[in-house]
This record gives C-alpha cells, structure tokens and sequence, in this order.
C-alpha cells in the first residue's frame, strides 16, 4: 500500500532504492529512516540509472520477499542514464561519463533520443507501483528529477489539445516544475506522459522543494548538489510532516560530520 505517512516504529524491515541521492558519503534520506527500522537495506549505487533501480527492486523482492511488516522506497532517478550488468557488476554512465563508457556512434544511435528514455523509464516505474500494490508491504515513491515532478501535468493534457496552448500552459509551469528542461520535448512527447500521468500522481518530486527551498542559500561544500543531512531530514517532514523519526536519529543528523563513513549493512546481491 502505497503510504500517506511515515510510521517507523510500524515496521520490521526497511529497503531502500535508487542513485547517490539515496546513498551516498554523507547521510541520506534513507539512513535517516533506516536508523529508526531494526532491519535496513540500501540497495541504490552511485550514477545508476532506473533501469538498474528497477531490477534492484524486483532481484530484492525475489531474495526477500517483500511483506507486510516492510516498507519499500524507491527514489527514482533522472531519465538520460544506461545501466549495464557486465562481468560480475553494474556500470552507470551519465550524460557526464557516457564518452568514457560508450563509443561515439553508440552515444549517437542510442543516447540522445529523449523520447526513448521516458517510454523505458515510465514502464519501470509504473511495473514496480504495480508489484508493490500487489504486494502486502508499504511502499513510497520519490524523485529528484524535476521531469517527473508532473503532477500539474493532467490538468495541463485536460485544458487543450492545441500546441500553442499547451505551450503557453507550459512555459507558465516551465518556472515551478520544468526548470532547466526544453518546452518542445515536453509538447513532443505528449502522449506518453498522458498515457503514464497516473505514475505521476504516486511521486514525491524533490526539485521544486530543493530549488526553492535550499538552492541558492545552503551549506553543502563545494556546491554538491546532493541534500545535506539536515536538507533530507527537512525533505522527510515535508512530505511526511505526521512522521515518527526519532529525537536520537534527529539529534544525530544534527550532529552528522558530512565526511564520516557510514557504517551501513552489506548487500547481498548479483
């Protein structure tokens, strides 16, 4: 069931999902929830992308067999990001360190078609809404990329189907939802953001907190974009403002050296 709010002391077992924003060298949004569960798992790695996300939830579920006495969060990822299992390992390659993964003629063929990405990237999210649904654990979805941040978006589709309309429509949102992004992708790629608006609707997006929230005045050093603990822990009570996190976890986030090394559990996986 897909959670309203965040009960901790309600559950047995926590996993978590996605890239560095999940895990990282400082505490993140799940480490804060994980120091209050008995039982914690973090399954993201650094620069993965959704399709890696996607099969760490279903490898997960198979090992574990998620249940009532779970909860299940699942920070998904930016769209343009290729994952691949290659000898015993993932690799990840962002728009940053594809040139150092890929040849060019790939990058070319296979990389730039933005249209390609959300059509493979929305399947995933809304295949790992369905099997958790089906499931008998709890289960969130949240996400950093201000793309999928589109929960404006059906009443946008609804107004019209006329281009300069929707443009319109849209270059009034492009300053609180679709920073950054290109309106003409957004008007192109139309029908397959109608066809997957309900995965919207299941998603915490974390961009427009973060830019209005934190962008411009933080602490972060050398203007690292990943939330700082006490960011996350701000994100946690935004969207979860009934939590029960703990007064010791929240004491120990106030308290967190950005660079010490955290002492999270090993994952077994492939």
């Amino acid at each position: 069931m897909k959670i309203t709010n965040l009960d901790v002391k309600k559950y047995k077992r926590f996993f978590a999902f996605g890239c560095s924003f999940t895990s990282y060298k400082w505490m993140t949004w799940a480490d804060i929830i994980g120091n209050d569960i008995e039982y914690y798992e973090n399954w993201a790695e650094k620069s993965a992308g959704n399709h890696f996300i996607f099969n760490s939830v279903i490898e997960a579920d198979t090992r574990y067999n998620f249940n009532e006495d779970d909860l299940v969060m699942v920070f998904w990822t930016t769209k343009q990001r290729e994952d691949r299992y290659l000898e015993n390992k993932w690799i990840h390659a962002t728009p940053a360190s594809v040139e150092s993964t890929y040849s060019k003629d790939w990058i070319k063929k296979f990389f730039l078609d933005q249209r390609s990405f959300l059509i493979r990237d929305l399947g995933y999210i809304k295949a790992t809404q369905q099997i958790l649904n089906s499931k008998n654990c709890d289960w969130s979805n949240l996400c950093w990329n201000e793309f999928f941040d589109c929960e404006a978006l059906g009443e946008t589709y609804r107004l019209s189907n006329n281009k300069e309309s929707l443009l319109a429509e849209w270059q009034r949102l492009s300053k609180e939802v679709f920073i950054g992004k290109p309106i003409p992708e957004l008007f192109d790629n139309r029908d397959v953001i109608k066809l997957y608006q309900d995965v919207f609707t299941n998603i915490h997006g974390v961009y427009r907190w973060f830019e209005n929230e934190y962008i411009k005045n933080r602490s972060a050093p050398d203007n690292d974009l990943h939330p700082i603990p006490t960011e996350a822990l701000h994100f946690l009570d935004v969207i979860f403002p009934d939590n029960n996190i703990s007064e010791l976890t929240r004491n120990i986030v106030k308290t967190q050296d950005l660079y010490t090394d955290l002492n999270r559990p090993i994952v077994k996986r492939l």
